[in-house]
């Protein structure tokens, strides 16, 4: 600085301030490069993925079971749905008493050769 206070008739510092701010530029301008591209594609993109998305059938098996579940859900009435959550819920508990009865005959075998 001269005696008046002028700051620009100071000499350029070209320590290491002007290279970091310079570093500091490029990656700012970097920086507000990526997020312009993202605010000009992303909408494309996105919409791009949602339309692959509901293009893509899932596999055969899952189509087919789709369509049983949906045939047999418009075949039955209220009451008939209950009398199979019943039935369905009948079948596990026989089936827990089974898995029981055979663990309990493993051990009574166990038990017996020792």
């Amino acid at each position: 600085m001269t005696m008046d206070g002028n700051p620009e008739d100071t000499p350029p510092n070209d320590g290491p301030d002007l290279d970091s701010l310079s570093a500091r530029e490029l990656e700012l301008r970097a920086e507000i490069a990526r997020l312009q591209d993202y605010v000009q594609h992303e909408p494309e993109r996105r919409r791009q993925a949602m339309e692959d998305q509901m293009r893509t059938l899932p596999p055969p098996s899952e189509v087919e079971r789709i369509k049983r579940e949906e045939a047999f859900m418009g075949k039955l009435t209220r009451n008939e749905l209950k009398n199979e959550k019943r039935s369905q819920a009948q079948s596990g508990f026989l089936l827990f008493l089974l898995v029981l009865a055979i663990l309990a005959l493993a051990l009574w075998i166990f038990q017996t050769f020792q």
